[in-house]
């Protein structure tokens, strides 16, 4: 699967490789650093989480101290009072044995409990009970019993076997109560002894109110979905705020038996939920606050923050695709457009250009395409327009030659007849004939040294001024330093032809041509002059104009009759020698014309097939 994907990859485009990379390279450390975040802050969520609950366990059992303080303070008070002390010592006895108490004493007691029980809205009642069962209280006579035996109410053990500390009774309900009070109540009760002899003289119960205990969270910003719980040592249930009016947490962590087990910071799952478990235990009191907070909850800020940051990463997914396919779009359209121009060069078109260049790597690489194309372009003319230009003249001269050894015999023959009967002009026409013919064809070669073209120029004169009747004159003024130097093939020919078929045309009187071949320092001037009809202004700077063109394949493709002249050998000079080659044409109407040939001689005297 890796090896076909690294395949395909390799295989694709630039573009999409480029976008690609811009998507990886982004969302790669957006990813890590979003795990990483989020990671990050669900555990401290969960530690500061867990912190807040212990703090808010710390606290409710600072509040439960403050309040059990208080009725332990409140429990220690008959201590201190004879009066209450001696009452009690009055109505001694066995258990079950009490009987009603005297009115005098009933009102002490009863001045002396509501006295302590004034303004405090947490407690039920605060009771007195002598060893007997008689029992003296705050409450109405009516809603409690003043004889009462406490041996049929189990949680009455826990009191009787103290020793005189206070202790703790869990949520019950006194039957000592009158009437159908179904209410449970929590007490704090503790064994009154003689201060002196120690002896047991009695028990003090207060018993508070449940809500008494709920209203130390009342103040407190606790999650509604947190469990409360408040056990004793004994893991006893004294109260319990359960979550959202839900089951109750308590039972189902009695259910699991592992109570005692659970450190505060673990995981407890309870009725399929997980929970944060956490405790805090009073030294004072003894007494445990747990809180349960279920983990989807911690958790609830964790995965917003994973929402937001799924948002976050699709978001920066696109603008990053968008970005991305922007960028490689600009990278790479250089690099397209010159894809397309490299298949336009495939099938043969040379004259495609890049543009605009930049100074960037691309710009180069552009440059490089366009001057590659230039030199390209350059050599084809010169590989293949020059050796079409020299085709045409070999051809426009051989025209139907087939057999030329056949046409040398047959000119041969022609000639000694000739020189038999004594028709020397005959003669002298068949030999300038062959001569040209020989040049022509034997001549190879697209250079040809200055003295070979002028000999087969002057073959050309001659059969010419047979023809004119020796109305036709040609002088040469050669340098001898020249002849050496070598020129492209038939040039200087269709010069003179071109003056003696255009410049002499329709004289009666003939004419006369002058053809020169100077050197001035690293350049070779060759004219060809007539004194012949000349040309107007504008037509010598029309022909100019044409001779300048660039060689293109469209003058390839004409074969009139003109293919030979001077725009002719004008282009062949151009792709030959480039900037250092050139043909002009100059003179006046009745004055003849001046076609001036500049050649740049190159380092090697021009002896290499350019």
């Amino acid at each position: 699967m890796l090896k076909r994907l690294t395949v395909r990859l390799r295989s694709s485009k630039m573009r999409t490789r480029l976008l690609l990379l811009f998507t990886m390279l982004t969302l790669l450390p957006l990813s890590v650093q979003g795990m990483v975040t989020y990671r990050h802050f669900s555990s401290t969520l969960n530690v500061k989480t867990r912190q807040f609950t212990v703090d808010i366990a710390g606290q409710v059992n600072a509040n439960l101290d403050r309040l059990l303080k208080d009725m332990e303070r409140l429990s220690l008070m008959p201590l201190y009072d004879e009066q209450v002390l001696s009452i009690l010592a009055k109505y001694d006895g066995s258990m079950g044995s009490g009987r009603w108490a005297l009115s005098d004493d009933y009102q002490k007691m009863k001045l002396y409990t509501s006295a302590q029980a004034y303004d405090r809205p947490e407690i039920r009642g605060i009771h007195l009970l002598s060893n007997s069962g008689t029992l003296f209280s705050n409450v109405e006579p009516l809603a409690v019993n003043t004889s009462w035996d406490a041996r049929g109410d189990e949680w009455f053990s826990n009191l009787e076997g103290s020793d005189g500390e206070w202790i703790i009774l869990p949520p019950h309900h006194p039957s000592y109560y009158a009437g159908t009070d179904p209410s449970l109540y929590i007490s704090i009760a503790r064994v009154i002894k003689e201060p002196i002899t120690l002896r047991r003289l009695g028990y003090m119960l207060i018993d508070v109110k449940q809500e008494a205990f709920g209203s130390v969270f009342s103040k407190l910003k606790i999650e509604q979905s947190t469990s409360l719980i408040i056990i004793d040592g004994e893991q006893r249930l004294l109260y319990e705020r359960k979550a959202d009016d839900g089951p109750s947490a308590y039972g189902g962590l009695i259910d699991s038996g592992r109570i005692k087990e659970l450190h505060s910071g673990e995981r407890e799952r309870l009725g399929g939920t997980d929970y944060l478990f956490v405790s805090h235990k009073s030294p004072y009191s003894g007494l445990s606050v747990i809180g349960l907070t279920p983990i989807g909850v911690i958790q609830k800020e964790s995965r917003a923050l994973m929402i937001f940051t799924l948002w976050l990463a699709l978001f920066c997914l696109v603008t990053v695709l968008l970005l991305a396919y922007m960028v490689s779009y600009r990278i790479t359209l250089p690099l397209v457009e010159l894809k397309s121009n490299m298949l336009r060069v495939e099938r043969g078109d040379f004259n495609k250009r890049i543009s605009p260049l930049g100074g960037d790597e691309f710009g180069q690489l552009g440059r490089g395409f366009n001057k590659m194309m230039d030199e390209i372009n350059r050599l084809f003319h010169e590989v293949l327009v020059t050796r079409l230009r020299e085709k045409e003249a070999e051809l426009s001269a051989l025209q139907s030659q087939i057999n030329p050894h056949f046409i040398y015999n047959t000119l041969e023959s022609i000639n000694m007849m000739a020189v038999q009967r004594r028709h020397d002009e005959v003669s002298d026409m068949v030999s300038a004939l062959g001569k040209l013919l020989r040049y022509t064809i034997d001549k190879a070669g697209r250079l040809v040294s200055l003295g070979e073209e002028i000999a087969f120029v002057d073959s050309y004169i001659r059969i010419q001024q047979i023809r004119y009747g020796g109305k036709l004159t040609v002088h040469n003024e050669i340098e001898e330093e020249v002849l050496h130097l070598h020129i492209p093939k038939l040039t200087i020919q269709p010069l003179v032809e071109n003056a003696i078929d255009h410049g002499l045309a329709g004289r009666e009187e003939g004419g006369t041509i002058w053809v020169s071949a100077l050197r001035f320092d690293n350049e070779l001037l060759i004219t060809v002059r007539d004194d012949g009809n000349g040309l107007e202004e504008k037509e010598l700077a029309a022909l100019n104009r044409e001779i300048e063109q660039d060689p293109s394949m469209e003058s390839l493709r004409r074969s009139d009759e003109d293919s030979l002249g001077l725009r002719n050998i004008g282009q062949r000079i151009k792709l030959l020698y480039g900037e250092g080659g050139s043909l002009t044409v100059d003179g006046s109407p009745g004055q003849g014309l001046a076609v001036t040939i500049m050649i740049t001689i190159p380092e090697s005297g021009g002896e290499e097939d350019v």
